[in-house]
């Protein structure tokens, strides 16, 4: 459990800047987690999976939980339409560059 919650640097951000609530996985404390699948290519060298996820490039999720509720299953933001994301974000770059 200690590689999920940062280990002994969460401890001490926990205790330094005052955030008791940050650094454990327990009943009563704010749940925000973010999970990474390592079978990609990139990853296949790793050897440390914690080095991996800064070294080798993590951009996206599997899983990510905040406050206990899940935003992000299957590297997906549930309920987004990712298709209508792109053009409305193409629309107001092709605006923004126009002037």
């Amino acid at each position: 459990m200690s590689a999920a919650t940062c280990g002994y640097g969460c401890f001490q951000l926990r205790h330094c800047a005052g955030r008791p609530e940050l650094g454990e996985i327990v009943v009563g404390k704010a749940a925000d987690l973010a999970m990474f699948k390592l079978d990609e290519l990139r990853f296949s060298g790793h050897g440390d999976p914690i080095a991996a996820l800064v070294l080798c490039g993590a951009h996206r999720a599997d899983r990510v939980m905040v406050r206990g509720q899940w935003v992000v299953t299957d590297g997906a933001i549930p309920g987004l339409d990712i298709g209508d994301l792109i053009r409305r974000h193409s629309a107001a770059a092709r605006t923004m560059h126009a002037g």
